[in-house]
Parts: structure tokens; C-alpha cells; sequence
């Protein structure tokens, strides 16, 4: 009976050893699943937010470029004209001197989206494609000239500008025109309209290559960045409305 009794005590020990060490393996494999599944939520929000601030970024390289057209615009008409005003074809009327007030670049280069633009400079690591955060910071940096570029030209106009309304005010009709694009500044305004249109129209291409790239390789989510080019160019409509009132 002794011996029974001590094969059941036997028994009984093994079945709680084996209860016990099922129940740890039950509560580490719940806290692995646990682990695991909150790694995937992680990831899935991660992946989320990724796929935001991607098309966020892309449409804010796109906002830069269509302002940058605008503008390469504004270049294109001017330099026409500049190269109007010299030529051997052009006839002085009683207007001209009231019409080339439209030739100076009074435009000031728009910030863009300011948080998405920081956010990719002090946090680009998140982008774990290099390609694609080397091709980004590419677009920036060519905005940057283009931006640079267009703020010396507006600083060369407002000198001309000032110039052209000294000789307007004080100066005979009949040799204003002729002193004017004699005139040292205005001429520096005509070489830098050309020289601007020669460097943005190059620089211009390079975005709007390197543009079309990221759209490819970064698989953004296509309905988000259709959403956001929407949304956005409301805003641009509504701040471009505002400044013409």
C-alpha cells in the first residue's frame, strides 16, 4: 500500500511538474504572441506614417515645381522682351517707357510646405531607401539654387527698377528710353534675366526628372497623393486668390 501511495505521490508531483511547466510555456508563448502582435501594430502605424510623410514630401517637391514654372514664366516673358527692346525691329512709341515697368521681377519665391521640408532635413534617416532619400535631398538642394537664384534677380530689379523711375521722373520724354537701357543696372538686369532663364530652365529639368523618379520608387499609396494634390491645390488657390485682392 506504501508503495502504491508513494507511486501515486510520484505521479502527482510529475503531473504538477508538467502542469507548471506547460503553464510557462503557455505564458511565454502569450507574451511572445503579445510581443509579436504589437510589433506588427507598431509596424503597420510605422508603415502608415511612412506612407504619409512620403506623399506629403513628393507633393511638396511638386508645389516647388509648379512655383518654379510660374516663375521660369515670368523669366521667359522678360527676356523676350529684353531682347525686343534691342533689337533692330523695335520702335519706340509714347507708351514704351510706361510698359517696361512690367519687364522688372518683383516675385519673392514662396515657402512651402515649412514642416515637411524640416522634417526630412533633420529626419531623413527615416527613409530607409537610400536611393530615394538621396534623390529627395537632390530635388532640395536644386531648389535652393533655383530659389537663390530668383532672390539675386529680384535684388538686380529693384535696382534697375529704382533707376528706370529716376530717369522716368526726371528725364525728357524723348531721351528717357535711350538713357534707360544704356543705363549700367538696367543692362546687369538684362544679362542676369538671361542668365537666370539659362540656370533655372536647367535646373528645372533636373526636378522635374528626379521628381517623376521618386513618384516611381517610393510605391507612395496613389489615392493618398491624389488626395493630397487635391487638398493642397485648394490651399495654393485660396492663398494665390488672396494675394490678387
Amino acid at each position: 500500500m506504501a508503495e502504491e501511495n508513494s507511486f501515486k505521490e510520484n505521479l502527482n508531483w510529475k503531473k504538477l511538474s508538467i502542469d507548471a511547466v506547460n503553464t510557462i510555456i503557455a505564458t511565454a508563448i502569450g507574451i511572445i504572441l503579445g510581443l509579436l502582435v504589437d510589433k506588427w501594430r507598431e509596424n503597420v502605424n510605422n508603415q502608415e506614417n511612412y506612407q504619409k510623410v512620403i506623399v506629403a514630401t513628393i507633393v511638396n517637391l511638386e508645389n516647388y515645381k509648379s512655383q518654379i514654372e510660374n516663375l521660369e514664366s515670368y523669366v521667359d516673358y522678360s527676356n523676350d522682351e529684353f531682347l525686343n527692346l534691342y533689337s533692330e525691329e523695335f520702335e519706340e512709341t509714347d507708351s514704351t517707357m510706361d510698359e517696361i515697368t512690367y519687364l522688372f521681377f518683383a516675385e519673392n519665391f514662396q515657402q512651402q510646405d515649412r514642416w515637411i521640408e524640416e522634417n526630412f532635413i533633420t529626419n531623413g534617416g527615416f527613409i530607409e531607401d537610400a536611393d530615394l532619400r538621396l534623390k529627395i535631398g537632390n530635388v532640395y538642394s536644386l531648389i535652393d539654387l533655383c530659389k537663390n537664384s530668383f532672390a539675386n534677380l529680384k535684388s538686380i530689379s529693384d535696382k534697375a527698377y529704382d533707376k528706370y523711375l529716376d530717369i522716368y521722373v526726371n528725364e525728357d520724354s524723348n531721351k528717357a528710353f535711350d538713357k534707360l537701357i544704356t543705363d549700367k543696372e538696367f543692362m546687369a538686369y538684362s544679362s542676369a534675366i538671361t542668365e537666370t532663364k539659362y540656370n533655372v530652365d536647367t535646373w528645372l529639368k533636373s526636378i522635374d526628372d528626379l521628381t517623376q523618379e521618386i513618384v516611381k520608387i517610393a510605391n507612395a499609396d496613389e489615392k493618398q497623393l491624389n488626395d493630397m494634390r487635391q487638398s493642397s491645390k485648394k490651399i495654393l488657390d485660396m492663398i494665390s486668390k488672396s494675394r490678387e485682392e
